[in-house]
């Protein structure tokens, strides 16, 4: 940040900014919480009603800015004539207003949190949020396990297999784990990656809570963060070699000591069929796509598949990509993947301003979101707000550390805006 930007902010009264930084932190921490809310036509959250203070709040800094972004002009055009198009229009634009609300309160709200006050304070500030919702797991699952007893406010995801599950505050386990695999690769990176050490404590806590959350997506998402930092760590032969061994000795740990959970939640996936491991989700894609051929170019409307079938708004899709195809179209899915993919392909084509740190820290938040977006295949939604947290992390970042080279390619040009 240059010496104005700097002077401007201490300007502002202390108090203020403390509130900004407290209103974050609840976001953060609470922005899972779907089964804190109501249904009103659309679901309306406690975290939500946090964003929209945070936002405020910034407004006040008179410091708000809305960065550049094409593809999310081509996102709210392109959903906007799936909504005039839709099977019941009432219904399209209460989910049109979500993805509205999506964009302003949470993704250019943290963005901005970002420009203010840096990435690397915020991404500190989440790890803080992570630790709390760890402490909070562990509570609930212990509370189950030795007293038999949930909180009114906190109960448990029941039991599977005599295995007890626990999802925190999210709707269920596996969506607790696609949250947390954000976290856990970007941890991963860091510390293999940049060294940094003090994120050991966020991988274990990460593991730790995959574990009891028992989801098979949390199983899935450890494989592959692992995999790909150990292919991608430049490291020598003798170092690759040694961190081979403490891997398996870690999961030779975790097998013995979670031995019911990794044989019901892992064990099925080999023991059957992939569709009985998904809990049937898979078997819905071929409903879900001939739904989208037979809607091509603007999908059925934001939130219409259950009403395309005449069924419950409860009936969706079971694939995210499969739910914007189908529901937005073609166009509404190329402009949301598009924004996805844009951000993290210029996250690794940036040359930082500073090395070290920053540098790092913006490759960790794209390999993290890479990663989510896998693990988020397993279930429907583009509308979740974590999602577009993380969005706005990788947007904020890239405001902050990026110096674009010098791009011939045709494809980057467009990706960067540059003529």
């Amino acid at each position: 940040m240059n010496s104005r930007t700097v002077k401007k902010i201490s300007d502002i009264p202390m108090n203020l900014d403390t509130a900004i930084h407290v209103l974050a932190f609840i976001c953060m921490l609470l922005i899972g919480a779907d089964n804190w809310s109501i249904n009103v036509g659309v679901v309306l959250r406690i975290d939500q009603v946090f964003l929209c203070l945070l936002f405020l709040l910034i407004l006040l800094r008179r410091s708000f800015i809305i960065p550049a972004n094409n593809w999310v002009i081509l996102f709210l055009v392109s959903s906007m004539i799936s909504v005039v198009l839709a099977v019941d229009i009432f219904r399209s634009l209460l989910f049109y207003f979500s993805i509205i609300y999506n964009i302003v309160f949470i993704f250019y709200t943290f963005t901005n949190y970002i420009l203010i006050y840096g990435y690397k304070n915020l991404i500190n500030l989440f790890r803080k949020t992570c630790y709390v919702q760890f402490v909070l797991l562990l509570i609930q699952m212990a509370l189950k396990a030795i007293f038999d007893y949930e909180l009114p406010f906190l109960p448990g995801f029941g039991s599977y297999m005599g295995v007890l599950r626990f999802n925190l505050w999210f709707y269920e386990p596996s969506y607790l784990a696609t949250y947390l695999v954000f976290w856990f690769m970007l941890s991963c990176y860091m510390l293999m990656m940049a060294g940094d050490k003090s994120y050991i404590k966020d991988v274990m806590m990460g593991l730790i809570m995959f574990l009891v959350s028992t989801a098979t997506t949390g199983f899935i998402g450890i494989f592959l963060v692992v995999a790909i930092v150990y292919v991608i760590w430049p490291a020598n032969l003798v170092k690759k070699v040694g961190a081979f061994m403490v891997i398996l000795i870690i999961a030779a740990v975790i097998a013995v000591v979670f031995r019911s959970t990794i044989e019901q939640f892992v064990g099925r996936l080999f023991n059957g069929s992939l569709n009985d491991a998904s809990g049937g989700r898979i078997s819905q894609w071929k409903e879900t796509w001939n739904v989208f051929l037979d809607n091509f170019f603007f999908g059925v409307g934001p939130g219409n598949y259950g009403r395309y079938f005449g069924k419950e708004d409860t009936y969706v899709p079971s694939n995210v990509t499969l739910d914007v195809l189908a529901t937005l179209g073609i166009f509404g899915g190329i402009t949301f993947f598009g924004f996805n993919i844009t951000l993290i392909v210029k996250a690794f084509l940036v040359k930082t301003k500073t090395v070290g740190a920053g540098n790092y820290l913006l490759k960790a938040t794209a390999w993290g979101l890479i990663i989510f977006l896998i693990i988020l295949q397993a279930n429907q939604g583009y509308l979740r707000l974590y999602h577009w947290m993380f969005l706005a992390f990788l947007q904020g970042a890239l405001c902050e550390y990026k110096k674009p080279r010098k791009i011939k390619s045709k494809i980057a040009r467009v990706i960067y805006g540059q003529r």
